[in-house]
C-alpha cells in the first residue's frame, strides 16, 4: 500500500519533473515530463472532484456513509484517491 502524499511532498515531486525536464539527456528530459504530466492529472482529477461535490444532491441515507469517508480527508493527493473517486461517483449515480 502506498503512502499518504501531502501538498508540500507533491509539489516537491513537481518541481523534481520540472528540473529534469530540462536535464539535458533525453531519456531525463522524458521522465521529467511524464511526471509534469502525471501531476497534471491529479490536479484535474482534484478538481473533478471538488466540483462533484460542489453539485452534488443532498447525500441520502447510503450516500452519507460514503461522505463520512470523504471528510476527514487532509488532501486529495493519497493512494486512496481513486477508490473514493469511485464511490463517490457511484453515489451520485444512484
Amino acid at each position: 500500500m502506498m503512502a499518504t502524499v501531502n501538498r508540500r511532498e507533491f509539489e516537491e515531486v513537481r518541481r523534481w519533473g520540472e528540473a529534469l525536464r530540462k536535464d539535458e539527456r533525453e531519456e531525463m528530459r522524458a521522465a521529467g515530463e511524464a511526471i509534469s504530466l502525471l501531476c497534471a492529472e491529479i490536479e484535474r482529477c482534484a478538481r473533478d472532484l471538488s466540483a462533484a461535490r460542489a453539485t452534488a444532491e443532498p447525500p441520502d441515507s447510503k450516500a452519507a456513509e460514503v461522505d463520512d469517508t470523504l471528510s476527514d480527508e487532509p488532501e486529495l493527493f493519497e493512494d486512496s484517491l481513486r477508490g473514493r473517486l469511485q464511490r463517490r461517483l457511484a453515489a451520485l449515480h444512484r
